[in-house]
């Protein structure tokens, strides 16, 4: 009971400190907006004390852009994560491996002599980069303390949907309105949240409906069936309103993966049958509502009358033909890149997270953060191993977490760090779910 009433307490916490936030944002009074950003910060400090700073981190993270004093400058989500490391480091370096130490020192070693090469300074960006490499392993002490998959998800999929629908709402406010971006497409409007792009907005969305529909392949209770429902259909809401290619090819996928999995999953076939029924006809319910219906005609217009694969992906593919050609026209590029650094060619991003990866830590670079990636998520799946009656599971999970970053620059945002973090939480969920269910079988 005292592990509910902390998630709870929490909750509820994050949702008063959001709604201080966007008052103090919509009012542009700094004498809220101070206290609120220290409350904020409090707020992180006190949940990694508690062991619950990752659903307060994914709740905020829709919100990242707007925990500022004005635009252009730091995010207090940044200072708050970079307090949540050290907390962590203090509190439990004893207790861990830190191999990831190494790859690190590498990575870090040879951005820093590129920069020098370059002539290029030390950004605060840069550093807080260094310093997340070094820490953000120590994050794994948190796991499986006062909360689970199920409850990390719903402070995700609450945090992306308030974002969702204040921000739509409050576009009026001119104080606010200059955090958020509405972009007129075909008639009708593209909004993004709080983050300025509506592609990068509905990659958070598909990782949250991802862990949704992984959690309603489970035996859930009733209740938590009834909440992750009503999410989902949220979550699909605040998606439409993106009016995002990537949203809509990637939640299909999900939803045609979930329903295979719940075909060969080990129940009655009525009652598989009984699920799909309900759970479509529910989806075209919802999409034949007004709510969606404007928005769906939208998306499917997007489709329309693309002759060629650049006018699918909106011009990408000639982006990524751009970077391909500095690589083979600069080799020391393509071994080493830029050593993290702001700069673009032809003043284009790559849109695609491993292309960007290249272009920034080369080759070489690029194999020790995967060294990294590797000690990190070694260090968070903590002995985990995967079993193959799992695979469809992970399959969903990956694909609405990683998916959109084919198509999207994330190595400069804070979720190309959190999202590997909710993703192995909730590997870790499946796996032992999936041992607990053979246990009672064979018992």
């Amino acid at each position: 009971m005292i592990a509910i009433r902390l998630k709870i307490l929490f909750l509820i916490a994050c949702f008063v400190e959001a709604i201080f936030l966007l008052v103090a944002q919509v009012l542009g009074s700094t004498v809220l907006l101070i206290p609120c950003l220290i409350c904020f910060l409090v707020l992180v400090v006190w949940s990694a004390l508690k062991r619950m700073s990752v659903p307060v981190l994914m709740f905020f993270l829709p919100f990242a852009t707007l925990l500022k004093m004005r635009p252009g400058t730091i995010s207090f989500y940044t200072v708050a994560l970079f307090a949540a490391y050290v907390i962590y480091t203090v509190m439990g370096s004893r207790n861990l491996k830190v191999y990831h130490i190494i790859p690190a020192l590498c990575l870090i070693a040879l951005t820093l002599a590129v920069r020098t090469f370059y002539g290029y300074s030390l950004e605060n960006s840069y550093l807080l980069f260094c310093a997340t490499l070094l820490l953000l392993p120590f994050l794994a002490q948190e796991l499986d303390g006062e909360y689970d998959f199920y409850w990390l998800t719903c402070f995700f999929a609450l945090g992306i949907i308030v974002a969702a629908v204040t921000a739509r709402q409050l576009t009026a406010f001119p104080t606010i309105s200059r955090y958020i971006e509405v972009f007129d497409l075909f008639g009708a409007r593209r909004y993004s949240g709080y983050y300025g792009d509506p592609n990068f907005y509905s990659a958070q969305i598909t990782a949250a409906i991802g862990g949704v529909l992984v959690l309603l392949l489970n035996r859930m209770r009733a209740g938590q069936t009834v909440i992750l429902v009503l999410l989902m259909a949220m979550l699909l809401y605040a998606g439409f309103m993106s009016v995002s290619k990537s949203f809509l090819l990637v939640t299909v996928v999900l939803l045609l993966l979930w329903g295979v999995s719940i075909l060969f999953q080990k129940e009655r076939l009525s009652a598989k049958l009984m699920v799909l029924l309900t759970f479509g006809f529910g989806v075209l319910f919802l999409l034949s509502s007004t709510l969606f219906t404007d928005m769906i005609d939208t998306v499917i217009g997007r489709f329309s009358g693309n002759d060629s694969l650049s006018d699918l992906t909106t011009g990408r593919t000639e982006l990524w033909m751009s970077y391909l050609k500095a690589f083979i026209e600069d080799p020391a590029l393509l071994l080493f890149g830029n050593g993290y650094v702001h700069v673009l060619v032809n003043e284009r991003a790559s849109h695609n997270t491993i292309i960007q990866t290249v272009f920034q830590f080369g080759l070489v670079g690029g194999l020790v953060l995967l060294a990294w990636v590797a000690c990190y998520v070694r260090m968070l799946l903590d002995d985990t191993r995967i079993r193959w009656d799992t695979l469809a599971q992970l399959c969903i999970l990956c694909i609405g977490a990683f998916g959109p970053w084919m198509a999207l620059d994330l190595l400069f945002f804070d979720d190309f760090f959190l999202v590997p973090v909710y993703v192995c939480v909730a590997i870790r969920f499946v796996t032992r779910r999936a041992m607990e269910t053979e246990e009672i079988e064979t018992a």
